[in-house]
């Protein structure tokens, strides 16, 4: 399995509510470092019936580097959750802008591929 961060981050001008494209920072991307990722589980029951692909969430990370919102864009419902549960517990040093600690958003991709599932010794 890899984890790819496919768009790094917007500035989320507000933290609650939907977010309109006009109140997202366009010129530039924020990039952000991560300090603690809990790589997804591929569910068993996934990889006995085939299942795989790649799920691609949007995540609203918080001022203080806690993802407050995990939204799938695409992937197998049975993936997307335990992809949701893994960032759950992720944590970014938070983005500063002027500063100003802020909220981002930012797009991930997880590959889910039985081939790259080790096999326990």
């Amino acid at each position: 399995m890899s984890v790819l961060c496919i768009s790094v981050a917007s500035v989320a001008l507000a933290e609650t509510g939907p977010r309109s494209a006009s109140q997202r920072h366009s010129s530039g991307k924020p990039t952000l470092k991560l300090h603690k990722m809990v790589e997804p589980i591929y569910p068993e029951a996934a990889l006995k019936n085939g299942i795989r692909g790649t799920v691609v969430v949007e995540v609203l990370i918080d001022k203080q580097g806690v993802p407050q919102a995990v939204h799938a864009l695409r992937g197998d419902p049975t993936l997307v959750n335990t992809v949701s549960q893994a960032i759950q517990q992720w944590r970014w040093q938070p983005y500063r802008l002027n500063r100003q600690a802020i909220a981002v958003e930012m797009m991930i991709a997880v590959n889910f591929e039985p081939e790259m599932v080790e096999e326990p010794v």
